[in-house]
């Protein structure tokens, strides 16, 4: 995710793993903090199969649809 404004996209049923800058582990989450025109990497590990929301924490962000979903199967 990159953006010109700051994010906190939230992820249902999941965490992931911050793949910080110099390409080492970082904390494992389900909300991240995007600054502005900054990017995150995370590894996710796709093992709980469903339909999983994906938002912004950021309310306003919320009330104009910035929300998404992962589905997948096994």
């Amino acid at each position: 995710m990159s953006t010109t404004r700051g994010q906190g996209p939230h992820l249902h049923g999941h965490t992931f793993q911050v793949i910080k800058p110099d390409g080492s582990r970082g904390p494992r989450k389900d909300t991240v903090i995007v600054l502005p025109n900054q990017k995150v990497s995370v590894n996710l590990i796709a093992d709980n199969p469903g339909i999983w929301m994906m938002h912004c924490h950021n309310t306003y962000h919320q009330e104009a649809g910035m929300m998404t979903s992962l589905n997948y199967v096994t």
